[in-house]
């Protein structure tokens, strides 16, 4: 979803026809916002899991820094050679950042993109979503391991409700604050926390009974929130008034929805999406096409720019996908060489 928005959804075409149709893609976006989901779905179902271990957060900890670090400090090399040298030779210059070098190696970077309201270099703009991530990990293990499953149920319901309130006074008390909507982890904390309470149902033997004797409502629930993104899509893009507002809260539930129909038992037909080679393939290498997409898409763009113009409507849509492409290969060169091999090293520490 979100590198057919970087790659297609989001050009402004000079054709009418063709931006008309561009919009029934407009919320492409909302990958991030599943994926948070499924970030809170697996990281709380694991913390669940083993809130009594012993070796507890030492070896989350270090499972995390072996999946997430390596690939991350390739970025942070290759984008410090701005620093170096400011010219990019023949392809052009670098863009302005104002965003801090040192907020990328604390994982604060969200914060100073709320503060400036930008995303800064165009090239690193996806790691507000690992900032947003890192902050959870910092928040979560703490959380699963203090308290019971009864109060851990309202604490979360709490801040389902909370988020899209804080988003709201954000948006219309503090115009220089709207952009903190979008990027500061509190206010998507609603699909993370609708994420760790979907593992917290199916954990729970007695309130995942209830799930399974109400499917038909629960499917219910997905047609209803389905027919609401005709509404968000009409609205704008995601920084609009209606999505910062309610809109991310209404994107969350309907990927919490989809997630439990999937997980209590899905539907032949679903499931033969759901297993579909391809897109578990796609999920398996996500990590590192998420990080390195956009670095390879500005690349190949200004490599044709060097004999198409670089702002034509054909050499950002074709210089995009094959940026990509290129960014795809990496990857499942990464996930064999890289990835796979750190992640055994990874789970040699046993909770």
């Amino acid at each position: 979803m979100v590198l057919a928005f970087h790659g297609g959804f989001q050009l402004q075409p000079s054709s009418k026809i063709l931006s008309e149709l561009l919009i029934l893609g407009r919320l492409s976006w909302s990958g991030v916002d599943l994926f948070f989901v499924l970030s809170g779905f697996l990281i709380g179902g694991i913390l669940l899991d083993v809130r009594d271990s012993p070796n507890y957060f030492k070896t989350f900890y270090l499972r995390r820094a072996y999946r997430i670090l390596p690939l991350y400090t390739v970025v942070l090399v290759l984008f410090s050679l701005r620093f170096v040298h400011r010219a990019a030779g023949p392809l052009g210059s670098f863009s302005d950042s104002q965003i801090p070098w040192f907020s990328y190696l604390t994982f604060t970077q969200n914060l100073w993109m709320a503060g400036l309201g930008t995303f800064g270099a165009g090239t690193m703009a996806v790691t507000w979503s690992l900032a947003v991530e890192e902050q959870f990990y910092l928040s979560a293990p703490l959380v699963l391991r203090m308290i019971t499953r009864e109060r851990l149920l309202v604490v979360l319901l709490t801040i389902i409700g909370g988020a899209p309130l804080l988003r709201t006074i954000l948006y219309l008390g503090f115009r220089q604050w709207r952009f903190a909507d979008y990027v500061l982890m509190p206010c998507r904390a609603d699909a993370l926390s609708l994420g760790v309470l979907v593992a917290l149902l199916v954990r729970t033997p007695r309130w995942w009974k209830l799930v399974l004797e109400n499917t038909q409502m629960l499917r219910t629930a997905t047609w209803v929130l389905l027919a609401g993104l005709g509404v968000l899509t009409i609205s704008g893009s995601a920084s609009s008034g209606s999505m910062a507002t309610i809109g991310y809260s209404w994107l969350a539930c309907l990927y919490a929805c989809i997630l439990l129909i999937a997980v209590a038992g899905a539907s032949r037909r679903l499931r033969y999406v759901l297993l579909n080679p391809v897109l578990m393939r796609l999920g398996t290498l996500a990590y590192a096409t998420y990080l390195f997409h956009l670095p390879f898409m500005e690349a190949t763009r200004r490599v044709l720019g060097l004999r198409f113009a670089y702002a034509s409507e054909a050499n950002q849509f074709w210089g995009g996908w094959l940026g990509i492409g290129l960014a795809l290969i990496f990857a499942m060169l990464s996930w064999k060489y890289i990835e796979q091999p750190l992640l055994r090293r990874g789970h040699a520490y046993q909770y």
